[in-house]
């Protein structure tokens, strides 16, 4: 790994150190929580460095993630099932997701479970479905199981990409370091323009 922590790699070398911090799990779960409950925020994001420079804590790693954002889920339940009008609708309107909250709602009705699970291989955010469900009254036992299952696939796939691909990933870092920030850089303006004008 020393082979990508020389001088021009700064975002790997501050990973690194990241990676060895006291606060890494504590903030891997809290992120994975708040994702499946309230905030749009994708543990993925920091999963993916950890695990790269880390891959002996691969295991420990989704561990975390799969428990934190499994309870995160059932918060996101409670959001829709107990406090929808005063907390969970106005969620929903502040992500713009009103519309497709609906659609939300009626595939877990339609679907069950099996929503819940397939959302780990969907663009859907986690907290929604969540909330629908919830406000849907599904069995709150049926869902935890489901919630559990849905995310031990998502972060176990996630895990198992890295795995297969992780050095490759850092090896076109190190080829094309600049043109990927440039395009990050770019892709970040170009989405919060977009929110801003929807």
């Amino acid at each position: 790994m020393s082979l990508f922590l020389g001088s021009r790699h700064i975002w790997l070398r501050r990973a690194d150190a990241f990676s060895n911090s006291r606060l890494r799990t504590i903030l891997l779960a809290l992120i994975a929580f708040a994702d499946s409950s309230i905030l749009p925020i994708l543990p993925d994001l920091l999963l993916v460095p950890m695990l790269l420079l880390r891959p002996h804590r691969s295991l420990s790693l989704t561990a975390v993630c799969v428990i934190a954002s499994s309870v995160g889920a059932v918060v996101g339940y409670a959001i829709g099932h107990l406090a929808w009008s005063a907390l969970g609708q106005g969620l929903v309107e502040v992500y713009g997701q009103t519309d497709n909250f609906r659609r939300y709602q009626k595939l877990v009705e339609d679907w069950g479970v099996w929503i819940i699970i397939a959302k780990s291989f969907t663009p859907i955010p986690f907290k929604f479905i969540a909330i629908a469900a919830g406000v849907a009254s599904m069995n709150l036992a049926t869902f935890a199981i489901a919630a559990v299952i849905g995310r031990a696939l998502h972060f176990s796939i996630v895990a198992l990409f890295v795995t297969l691909w992780g050095q490759q990933f850092l090896q076109l870092m190190e080829k094309y370091e600049r043109w990927l920030v440039g395009l990050g850089i770019l892709a970040t303006i170009g989405l919060g323009i977009a929110y801003f004008i929807h």
